[in-house]
């Protein structure tokens, strides 16, 4: 609720009425009067409705600290980051008073020059009073005498005493999902000044992948008192992921909303090792075992027409054999590399054993798919003067199977191949 007013040198903007020739006559001052008096007001006077909007404003050229805040703009623009959070809970307490009601605050705002000022704030609650029908705001310019008093005086409130002493961030947003307070552990993990979350909001450091996300949780928490919770990746910040818990409060219309913010992308990380590790093969970063079941339990349950191919290394013992295990690993892994780049992306590859392992895919020529992988096997063995070739077994899913027998059709494909083999 910034004492400001508008920009350049305008009249100010309001609803004189039919009454305005009675008024000069009663008062000695004309509206041209006024607008010459402007200059010479120590004070200014907003008129706010009930979404903290400037319905009007009457205060000197420029506004009263030096950079005015025209008509349809919000009051905390501003405001210090730290004094924010006091205007919210005066209006809080503003909007939902009866008619006449009236306190005052003593807040920072950046000037012209970009220092800060010290002001008193009067709120009135006018919204009885058919014209006016609105918050009227007082603002004065504290004396200088007076604001030395007050420097460093404010009494700290409650919820800013216990936000910097909580481990996560704390954003305190206004029912129209503007931020108006912000702790230290928030622009932290943000990398973003208090001024800047005031005045931009933390959706900027949004990952645009989950914007739509924020957007429509914001939607419904400013509707609706209520909770909601989600998990967002973040850019250009500190931290890459947090969890965020949006918790609004009110009545009939929701007053503020308070939003925590955890990070978690360790938790995430670790999450992710942990998952590549339960499906994932150590050596060759293929599927393991548990993957493929659970592939082809999805493929089979959603009747998704599947070919699996089943590969045995013939050779490959004598590689364990003469050069060691670690150079049996590396012809593993170049096995897998060249099945997993050669196949494509439509095909999906695990290592289920030692050297077996096993292409799930959509059907096509079962004997073109077995030649193919075998022409990737007997590539890696010429690449590294080596003697393994591949047996390669091609089965088809029908309706009604289990992965267990999708498996051992292929398997059984793969034995009459491998006994076909000269």
């Amino acid at each position: 609720m910034g004492g400001t007013g508008q920009q350049g040198d305008e009249a100010p903007t309001g609803a004189p009425g039919a009454g305005t020739d009675q008024a000069a006559e009663q008062t000695g001052v004309t509206p041209e009067l006024m607008d010459r008096l402007r200059p010479f007001l120590a004070e200014s006077l907003m008129v706010l409705d009930a979404d903290w909007t400037i319905l009007a404003n009457l205060a000197p050229p420029g506004g009263l600290i030096g950079r005015g805040l025209g008509l349809g703009l919000h009051t905390l623009e501003d405001m210090h980051p730290d004094d924010a959070l006091v205007i919210l809970e005066l209006g809080m307490e503003a909007f939902s008073t009866q008619h006449g009601w009236q306190a005052s605050r003593v807040v920072r705002m950046r000037t012209g020059d970009g220092t800060w000022g010290r002001y008193e704030i009067t709120a009135f609650n006018q919204f009885g009073d058919p014209l006016i029908n609105g918050m009227v705001v007082r603002t004065r310019e504290l004396p200088e005498d007076l604001a030395e008093d007050w420097q460093g005086s404010r009494p700290t409130s409650a919820i800013e005493t216990l936000s910097e002493l909580l481990p996560v961030g704390v954003l305190l947003l206004d029912q129209n999902g503007r931020v108006v307070f912000a702790n230290g552990a928030a622009c932290g993990m943000l990398s973003r000044e208090p001024e800047e979350l005031t005045r931009d909001g933390f959706e900027p450091v949004v990952d645009p992948v989950d914007a739509p996300l924020v957007a429509d949780v914001l939607r419904r928490v400013t509707q609706a008192a209520g909770r909601e919770e989600c998990t967002i990746r973040l850019v250009g910040a500190r931290v890459e992921r947090v969890e965020c818990r949006f918790t609004s409060e009110g009545r009939s219309d929701v007053a503020s909303i308070v939003v925590t913010l955890e990070d978690v992308t360790a938790r995430h990380a670790t999450q992710r090792d942990l998952e590549a590790r339960a499906n994932r093969d150590p050596l060759t970063g293929l599927r393991n075992r548990a993957s493929l079941q659970d592939l082809l339990e999805v493929r089979l349950a959603e009747r998704i027409p599947t070919d699996v191919a089943y590969l045995d290394l013939d050779g490959f013992k004598a590689v364990n054999d003469t050069w060691g295990h670690e150079r049996g690993d590396e012809v593993l892994v170049l096995v897998a590399e060249a099945l997993r780049d050669g196949l494509g992306p439509d095909a999906d590859v695990a290592r289920i054993g030692g050297d077996e392992f096993v292409v799930v895919t959509d059907p096509g020529d079962r004997e073109a798919l077995a030649a193919e992988v075998r022409d990737l096997v007997a590539a890696v063995s010429r690449a590294e003067g080596l003697s393994v070739t591949g047996s390669v077994g091609v089965g088809r899913a029908v309706r009604g199977d289990s992965p267990h027998d999708a498996l051992r059709r292929a398997d059984q494909a793969m034995y009459r191949a491998k006994g076909h083999r000269p």
